[in-house]
């Protein structure tokens, strides 16, 4: 494929729609912003004007005191023009308000699915496969055989031990809201505590239609005198946190190297995982396929001797 007929212009600052002054998921203020979900990775503040869902806007009222001058916020599956462009939001799976990115231009259908999973989720809108003619698609862990376990079957590493407690590093917006649900939904008994910077994104999660069970805000003497207690933290803090007489540390990730030195093992991941992404890829029916965020070696390989064209972007 040739470079200038790619549909998107990669640099640092985003990925830019040629021909125009639309950015998707920009790093730096714009003039016109779209972004698919609240990630730092992939929104930031200062953008004249964003189009994102209503969650998403949601979460990064709470994030940025003004994170963009005009904010639209078109329904998923709503097709809305962006200087005369026609896009679309259809859910992710990724995280609240996460969205693949749909635009029609120069004839063809395009599709920027972002971060996605296709994990059952009910702390999210759930993934919603979509046809099109280029899909560009994230590749996080487009490593061949690499398989995230049911998040189900890995959170009830948690209750082989309920006689003490647990302090587990997760993502303070999207990940520490599906594992407190993942607690509450299969390990009841067990106790949720969150740290206070995550508390506020467990309200607008709740605020929005998503129920996360029981859970409170960390509370020092109740958690050092009780058992059964789950605490919940952004990765950061775990740093500070040695290895103790009185809990075991985890942190919830996909990535293998996160695991290591960690008292129990949480593969849980919101990407898509190999198969996923072939499965993605089968389901669009797209014959042009580029690759972001990741690796992407191992699955052009995978592709070389078919009839889909596939690079990176």
């Amino acid at each position: 494929m040739v470079e200038n007929n790619k549909p998107l212009i990669a640099t640092g600052q985003g990925y830019l729609l040629p021909d125009s002054e639309i950015w998707i998921d920009p790093l730096e203020p714009v003039r016109t912003a779209v972004i698919s979900h609240a990630h730092g990775d992939h929104a930031v503040p200062g953008h004249a004007k964003v189009y994102c869902t209503k969650n998403t806007a949601r979460l990064l009222r709470a994030r940025f005191r003004q994170f963009a001058g005009l904010v639209i916020t078109p329904e998923y599956n709503e097709t809305f023009e962006v200087d005369g462009v026609p896009f679309m939001f259809v859910p992710a799976g990724h995280m609240l308000g996460s969205a693949q990115v749909i635009w029609d231009r120069n004839g063809k259908r395009h599709n920027y699915t972002g971060d996605f999973k296709r994990q059952q989720d009910p702390t999210c809108e759930a993934f919603q496969a979509i046809k099109t003619d280029v899909l560009i698609t994230e590749t996080t862990f487009a490593q061949k055989g690499k398989e995230h376990p049911p998040a189900g079957e890995s959170i009830l590493v948690l209750g082989n031990n309920k006689n003490i407690n647990y302090v587990i590093g997760a993502y303070s917006l999207g990940k520490a809201q599906r594992l407190t649900h993942l607690i509450n939904q299969l390990l009841p008994e067990m106790k949720v505590m969150v740290h206070p910077k995550i508390s506020r994104y467990h309200k607008i999660y709740e605020e929005s239609g998503f129920s996360l069970g029981e859970w409170s805000v960390y509370h020092r003497q109740i958690f050092k005198k009780a058992t059964g207690c789950v605490y919940i933290i952004p990765p950061s803090v775990l740093q500070s946190y040695m290895p103790g007489t009185n809990f075991l540390r985890g942190m919830a990730s996909g990535w293998d190297r996160l695991q290591a030195g960690m008292d129990i093992v949480l593969p849980i991941s919101d990407h898509a995982d190999w198969n996923e992404l072939l499965l993605t890829i089968a389901d669009s029916e797209a014959k042009e396929v580029y690759t972001i965020h990741g690796e992407s070696a191992a699955i052009i390989e995978h592709y070389k001797n078919s009839n889909i064209q596939i690079s990176e972007l």
